[in-house]
């Protein structure tokens, strides 16, 4: 390499050759451009290297310029020479190669960011129009308008509101309403589409729309319940296509009823004193109504006597309302007493009407009164047959009555008199046995002073009793029983008391109702036959029994009935030993069964009507005497046994009918003697 000369200041020539080939005009401008920052810094460095100088001391001056220039030419030839230590031309710019892999990255870098600008723009663009036009199904929106509350059997108008605040329209819209079992809709606007009136239809429902559906119906519902009514719809947005819904719920309470209800009664009254009350109702409405019924709910130890209007046949509290025309207002007034009440105090007797609809009465309103019972100083009661609540009876029973009375006052009571009512057409006066011997009639037995002299002065604490016993008719001395209205005794005391000191008036004391019902009379007949009335031969064998020799007999069970219907009804007998069984049966009513095991026969039949007449079963035994029969009548079966319940009563019945031997009467050959020969 050529030595460079050195220019003033002691710094080397650091000026580049210029290149002996220059490309254009654009590289020799860069060179010169370059030669002159060169010659820049060479000015800087020798200023900066002669300041430094003047400063050193002067006996390192030369040592230290000449360090100094070492190290700086040291540094610059660092900086311009290249690994071989040459100054490389720097008026030329050689463009390096760069490689494949890096060219194909930079150029997928390059395509994947124009993509990624495109895809954000489109972004951008679709969002914006999407957020126009979108549908969410959380604008549409669907309310029922109903009252807050319920008015049993009132019309009401309910409203239903359709709402689109979507952006977009909604189409094919299909309402259906879903009411409460007992809403009868009488209108709708605009027109229902079904028999049911429940569905609409709507073609188109535009943004911001609402189409409101009107309809108004009657609801007959128990009171204080809870009506719900539903709506359900389904549609189509504009821009999709698929079915969307929406769904609402209306929960009503019945509140009230147009029917009104308001019971009275007295503030005050003596436990064995006449007490009444007055129940009023009256239909507000606008339609009539019809099959209604009054419900008395008496305090447990109220009696009731009588009321104005006629209770239903088998309860004394239920009246029964065919019509209440529009606007109409009735009453009931009922009498009775609290004579059974053991202490004195406030007694609620409460009230409700009730409306029927398929088949169930809706409760539609309610009221009570509360009145203050004062205990009465007698106590009076009635027994029979050692109990005083209502028991089932057979005819030709035998009643036996027991009236107890007690002074639990403070006062003495004085000329009491006494009455047994006895109401019933089934009673055989003639068997009445009196000790006291009280006066009869029509259907009351009154004693006195004269005949109980504990009645004259009945002082306080004192108690006593008054027995007689009764009969019941039996079924055969009932020559018609059509005209009878009811087989039941209805048996209640009552004592009258003059001037009681207490209150100043009479008092009339009455002990509660005991009604003693007569059970059906179910009759049991069993018999053996040889032949029947037509003269055929149900058995075989000999008719009269032999000794070793095999006779069969007809066994028959019959069945009849009256007055009510008798359920669960079993017949049984136990076969002797001796007997077998032919299986040979015939059976028009029930199961027969035969356990061989238990050797039990066994007749059921789950209901029997209270005009039954034919109910029977037949069967055969057989029988081989031994010697040890011989000269004896032999038993075909034992004691048979019937139990049943009587389905009005709720009472158990039970029956029996004697054993049956080989001595019977046949229909054909008359009275057999029934001796083993």
């Amino acid at each position: 390499m050529q030595k460079e000369s050195q220019p003033k200041g002691g710094l080397p020539n650091l000026q580049p050759n210029r290149p002996k080939n220059i490309a254009d005009k654009n590289n020799n401008g860069n060179w010169d451009k370059l030669k002159r920052n060169i010659d820049t810094m060479q000015d800087d460095l020798a200023q900066l290297i002669s300041e430094k100088n003047h400063q050193s001391v002067q006996k390192t001056i030369t040592r230290k310029k000449l360090s100094d220039r070492r190290d700086i030419q040291r540094n610059l030839a660092d900086v311009y020479t290249d690994g071989d230590g040459a100054i490389p031309d720097l008026t030329k710019l050689d463009r390096a190669q760069r490689p494949l892999w890096k060219t194909i990255l930079y150029s997928l870098i390059g395509v994947l960011f124009v993509l990624f600008l495109l895809a954000l723009t489109g972004f951008i663009v679709f969002s914006n129009y999407f957020n126009n036009n979108s549908f969410t199904n959380e604008h549409v929106s669907l309310k029922i308008e109903a009252p807050i509350s319920l008015v049993s059997g009132a019309s009401g108008t309910y409203d239903v509101l359709i709402t689109n605040n979507e952006k977009v329209n909604l189409y094919d819209l299909n309402l259906q309403m879903f009411y409460p079992d007992n809403f009868m809709v009488s209108d709708t606007d605009p027109q229902a589409q079904t028999d049911k009136r429940n569905t609409w239809s709507i073609s188109i429902l535009k943004v911001g729309e609402t189409q409101k559906i009107e309809f108004r119906g009657r609801l007959v519902a128990p009171l204080d319940s809870l009506q719900t009514f539903k709506a359900h719809l389904d549609f189509k947005p504009a821009n999709l296509n698929a079915e969307f819904s929406q769904e609402a719920a209306a929960d009503l309470n019945v509140a009230s009823s147009i029917i009104s209800l308001d019971i009275s009664g007295p503030d005050k009254v003596m436990a064995n004193a006449n007490a009444q009350y007055l129940i009023k109702y009256k239909n507000t409405g606008e339609q009539e109504l019809d099959n209604l019924q009054v419900v008395a709910d008496f305090p447990k130890n109220f009696i009731f006597t009588s009321s104005s209007l006629k209770t239903k046949a088998d309860a004394n509290n239920v009246w029964p309302i065919a019509k209440l025309a529009s606007g109409t207002e009735a009453q009931i007034k009922i009498a009775g007493n609290f004579s059974a009440v053991a202490d004195s105090g406030n007694q609620e007797l409460k009230a409700e009407i009730d409306l029927a609809n398929d088949g169930e009465w809706y409760p539609q309103n309610r009221d009570s009164v509360i009145t203050n019972v004062i205990r009465d100083a007698l106590d009076l009661g009635m027994i029979i047959n050692g109990s005083a609540e209502d028991q089932p009876l057979s005819f030709g029973d035998l009643l036996v009555y027991t009236i107890n009375y007690k002074n639990s006052g403070q006062d003495e009571l004085k000329n009491i008199s006494l009455i047994a009512h006895l109401d019933s057409k089934i009673l055989d006066w003639d068997t009445l046995v009196d000790a006291n011997n009280g006066a009869k009639e029509d259907g009351q037995i009154t004693w006195t002073g004269k005949e109980a002299p504990q009645l004259l002065d009945l002082r306080p604490g004192d108690e006593g009793s008054i027995n007689f016993q009764i009969r019941v008719k039996d079924l055969a001395a009932i020559p018609d029983l059509a005209s009878i209205s009811k087989f039941s005794v209805d048996s209640y005391a009552e004592a009258l008391i003059p001037q009681m000191e207490a209150t100043g008036s009479n008092s009339d004391i009455k002990s509660k109702i005991i009604t003693n019902s007569i059970n059906s009379d179910i009759t049991l007949n069993a018999v053996a036959r040889y032949y029947d009335a037509d003269n055929l031969a149900l058995g075989s064998g000999p008719i009269q029994p032999k000794l070793g020799e095999i006779s069969s007999y007809n066994i028959q069970w019959s069945l009849s009935n009256n007055l009510h219907d008798v359920a669960d009804i079993e017949v049984t007998a136990a076969l002797p030993k001796s007997v077998n069984w032919d299986n040979k049966t015939n059976v028009n009513s029930g199961d027969l069964i035969y356990n061989p095991t238990s050797r039990l026969i066994t007749w059921k039949i789950s209901k029997l009507a209270k005009t039954a007449s034919s109910t029977n079963v037949d069967f055969n035994l057989g029988i081989q005497p031994s010697d040890a029969d011989m000269g004896r009548i032999l038993i075909l079966l034992p004691e048979i046994k019937l139990s049943a319940k009587d389905a009005e009563t709720g009472a158990d019945i039970s029956k029996s009918a004697s054993a049956i031997t080989t001595a019977f009467n046949d229909p054909i050959l008359g009275q057999l003697s029934g001796i083993v020969e």
